[in-house]
């Protein structure tokens, strides 16, 4: 009991648990000020927030994007042309070993590092993004490649595909590749939630054969252990609801932009 009650007292002091308790004194008071409709408003916020951030629902929905991907061994995995590991897992830092910041996705590149050693394929090529700061231009796949040439971590061979604004456009880069260097297929590496869209406008980019090998799954489809309750609501449920949103939403502009095609669409 000590434990429930010191934990949600540490909740209550964090951003999102913070806010919910504000939300629902304000409705308490708008309602007790005979203003019943902003504070229904404000009831129906509490609501949401707490499914949001105190229920199982968003690791369920983020759950369905990855289930499709459970279960690739990698080991029985055929052989490719190249490994290509798509960016969004590190950002450049002045601090870290390497001058590399590893965030939540950095499965992947554990992933495609894995897939290397076991001699999947003798091209490791990597995607991501850029930022500027100060006047300097700081690329995703040129730090992450710096870091694997300094200290011999990668294959034979690595290639960085410079900035990119997105999955389409790494998708471009490495049809240009791919055709320059004759190659017919891809071991292709990402978060198992954005392998459906990533698949799907690699394939419908470049000729290539595209084989997925998913990382980084973020719900019970691959972590042990259940989600449970809670009272007071936390991050977590937001950053998954926000990975469920992105790639929903992701789909429908790629589809539009015909960066995915009606065929790849229907399968």
């Amino acid at each position: 009991m000590l434990n429930f009650c010191v934990r949600n007292a540490l909740a209550v002091l964090e951003p999102i648990g913070f806010i919910w308790v504000c939300l629902i004194g304000m409705a308490i008071f708008l309602y007790r000020r005979k203003q019943p409709r902003p504070a229904a408003v404000l009831g129906a916020l509490v609501v949401l927030m707490w499914v949001t951030g105190s229920t199982p629902l968003p690791g369920r929905l983020l759950a369905a994007l990855e289930r499709p991907w459970a279960g690739v061994k990698r080991e029985v995995l055929p052989k490719a042309d190249a490994v290509v590991l798509l960016g969004g897992f590190l950002a450049p830092s002045r601090e870290e070993v390497g001058q590399v910041h590893f965030n939540a996705n950095a499965d992947r590149a554990v992933n495609a590092l894995e897939l290397i050693r076991l001699e999947k394929a003798p091209v490791l090529v990597v995607g991501g993004g850029a930022s500027r700061f100060n006047g300097e231009v700081y690329c995703e796949a040129d730090s992450f490649k710096q870091l694997l040439d300094g200290r011999k971590l990668g294959g034979p061979e690595t290639i960085s595909l410079g900035g990119c604004k997105n999955t389409r456009h790494e998708a471009e880069k490495v049809g240009n590749l791919a055709r320059e260097r004759g190659w017919k297929s891809i071991l292709l590496v990402t978060s198992a939630s954005h392998m459906k869209r990533a698949v799907a406008v690699f394939r419908t980019t470049t000729s290539l054969e595209v084989l997925p090998a998913p990382s980084s799954f973020l719900t019970q489809v691959s972590i042990y252990g259940r989600e449970q309750f809670e009272f007071i609501p936390d991050v977590g449920g937001f950053v998954k609801l926000s990975g469920v949103l992105h790639e929903r939403i992701g789909w429908w502009i790629y589809r539009w932009r015909d960066w995915i095609s009606a065929e790849e669409a229907a399968r």
